[in-house]
């Protein structure tokens, strides 16, 4: 049987548009202490080992926009911090989580998961269906959750992470 290809975590970032992606981050920043106590620990410590800022041993006591800008970095450019991100902000919406889980398995999508680890052979699968676009995706979501409020560029991150796949390369979040 032949493996999979899969594309390295942080190749989320061609969707990315910087602003949104600052925004998201300092909302996990601003958030995380109201996740259960284990979650908070393993953001904690995932952060201090992959995010650094000059001039602090515990890059959690910087500045908020030096912690923001020092985590958009290390998401971009490290493998690691995408599934402990994605995974984190994902127990912090974990109604968006749910709803768009459970939608994506009505839809038929296979191998949803709402966390992830990093393993090196990991990442994202290309087995994106043909023709969907994150427009449609909207729609079709809004149609099947008419009384669920929801950002276009939170709905698509989440499918993209629950559904475990990327897209071919179409507008950004």
């Amino acid at each position: 049987m032949p493996q999979l290809e899969h594309s390295p975590y942080k190749s989320i970032n061609v969707y990315i548009e910087r602003d949104f992606l600052e925004g998201f981050l300092e909302s996990i920043l601003q958030g995380f202490n109201e996740l259960p106590k284990e979650d908070q620990l393993m953001f904690v410590k995932a952060f201090k080992q992959h995010v650094t800022i000059l001039g602090f041993r515990n890059p959690l006591r910087a500045p908020l926009r030096l912690q923001i800008n020092a985590y958009a970095t290390a998401f971009e450019e490290n493998d690691e911090v995408v599934p402990f991100t994605l995974t984190t902000w994902a127990k912090m919406k974990s109604e968006l989580a749910e709803n768009v889980n459970n939608w994506l398995d009505s839809e038929g999508w296979k191998d949803l998961a709402l966390e992830r680890e990093y393993e090196e052979s990991q990442g994202f699968s290309g087995e994106w269906p043909e023709a969907l676009t994150f427009d449609a995706i909207a729609k079709k979501f809004e149609e099947a959750h008419p009384k669920f409020d929801f950002s276009q560029d939170e709905l698509i991150l989440m499918v993209i992470w629950v559904s475990g796949k990327l897209p071919p390369e179409q507008s950004v979040i």
